[in-house]
């Protein structure tokens, strides 16, 4: 009897399960529901570990593209945006995601910003390198400055409102040693 109520079931397009027997109950919530991230904070995340990415790959390439000083700087952030990364990873973990999720990291059109110039600075050297890298840094630093700002006053979680917190004054000094920076490249570039 009970493989013809399967059959019916399987006929009719339901699954064979729901003909089998009571439906187990479901997962059991976790064990603290105040880990669990809004959607909000959990943008706040994956735009975080973006801007990361984007930091290391842009260090890299002022490591192999700038002059000595651009080098070093770019060295800098590759380090502070690693450790960064690190931390920013693991809080996601210990909130519940798994995998941050990229779609919600930036637009489309901006994705496509930062690849175009990207592209455009592979390609070029010494002092013209560091005053394009350098203008692109001062802004995007003092970009994410004013979006963490936005993000500290509305931030739903305590644990990620700390790491925002605590991210901004290493931004503050890579966005003023990029305004640092630009001073010297003018001023060397003047000289010459």
């Amino acid at each position: 009897m009970k493989m013809t109520n399967v059959l019916c079931a399987l006929m009719l397009g339901l699954p064979a399960a729901a003909m089998a027997g009571p439906m187990p109950a479901k997962a059991p919530a976790p064990a603290n529901p105040s880990s669990k991230l809004s959607d909000l904070d959990t943008q706040m995340i994956a735009h975080q570990h973006a801007v990361n990415q984007t930091e290391i790959a842009m260090g890299k390439l002022a490591q192999a593209n700038g002059s000595a000083a651009v080098k070093k700087y770019g060295a800098t952030l590759v380090k502070d945006h690693t450790q960064g990364d690190k931390d920013i990873t693991a809080l996601a973990k210990k909130k519940g995601v798994a995998t941050i999720p990229a779609d919600m990291a930036m637009s489309e059109s901006d994705k496509k910003d930062q690849a175009d110039m990207t592209a455009k600075m592979k390609g070029m050297k010494g002092a013209d390198f560091d005053r394009m890298f350098l203008d692109m840094m001062s802004a995007a630093h003092d970009r994410e400055i004013t979006k963490i700002d936005a993000d500290i006053a509305v931030v739903t979680d305590a644990d990620l409102k700390t790491a925002l917190q605590k991210t901004k004054p290493v931004l503050q000094s890579h966005s003023d040693t990029a305004k640092s920076l630009q001073t010297t490249v003018t001023s060397s570039m003047e000289m010459k």
